[in-house]
């Protein structure tokens, strides 16, 4: 592809990190070019979401499209998964005892990572390259990032 960008944000990948991160910034105000492949609409592993990150996706308009797929996370348990002599308890917590209703949720990624796509796909400040930095190098006033397709993004 033929591309050389000059972008004032530059966001590598289009998981769930990179998105939401060209999302915040956009919302911000920057103009953002995020670089990564189309988004995985097959991923069958799970994120779970603290709250203070669930604030995150409502503010970034998200949140009330995913909760319908997503399960709450009320009760955690840490378990002592080494295999020494002597282990420390297993301990489990509940929201409730700190005046919660949930830790958090727990969303399919291949639920959460089209929901972000599609938002970064309509925000005016996002310019989505479907490619992947290659390689990078950061001088004294920019960062450049050299694509898979050829293209270069200097940031």
């Amino acid at each position: 592809m033929d591309h050389n960008d000059r972008a004032r944000i530059l966001v590598a990948g289009s998981g769930p990190a990179g998105l939401i991160a060209a999302l915040g910034f956009a919302q911000a105000g920057f103009q953002v070019t995020l670089v990564g492949p189309e988004a995985n609409t097959t991923d069958g592993r799970t994120t779970a979401l603290m709250n203070p990150a669930l604030k995150v996706l409502e503010r970034l308009g998200v949140l009330a499209e995913l909760k319908p797929q997503a399960a709450a996370l009320k009760v955690m348990r840490i378990v002592d998964a080494t295999r020494r002599l002597i282990r420390s308890p297993t301990v489990t917590f509940r929201a409730s005892e700190i005046g919660e209703e949930q830790f958090g949720l727990n969303l399919p990624n291949n639920a959460l990572i089209p929901i972000l796509a599609k938002a970064a796909s309509a925000h005016d400040g996002i310019h989505w390259l479907k490619s992947t930095v290659e390689s990078w190098s950061l001088d004294a006033d920019q960062a450049r990032a050299r694509l898979a397709d050829g293209g270069e993004v200097s940031a």
